[in-house]
């Protein structure tokens, strides 16, 4: 939390579900997705570009929904602190 706002980036957070997309919002952005593709889960941070600046940074593969989006929380969650320790 952020004591001079009093924001709080994991309070507000929040996934849409599909069948095969997860996509997580902290109200003012598209901050990352989880995608389904031949069975296994796709992570990735949509707020960073990928080494080749043509798509999304990937954060990995997973076997598991849960885990592909426990994944993208916490980039985006360590992402925030970090930026929230500069200011």
């Amino acid at each position: 939390m952020d004591e001079q706002s009093g924001y709080n980036p994991a309070a507000a957070l929040a996934w849409k579900i599909s069948g095969h997309i997860c996509a997580l919002s902290d109200g003012e952005r598209h901050v990352g997705h989880v995608v389904r593709i031949g069975g296994r889960w796709h992570a990735y941070d949509a707020m960073h570009s990928n080494e080749t600046g043509d798509g999304f940074r990937s954060l990995g593969t997973f076997a598991a929904v849960e885990s592909a989006k426990r994944t993208v929380e916490q980039c985006y969650l360590q992402r925030s602190l970090l930026y929230a320790g500069a200011a």
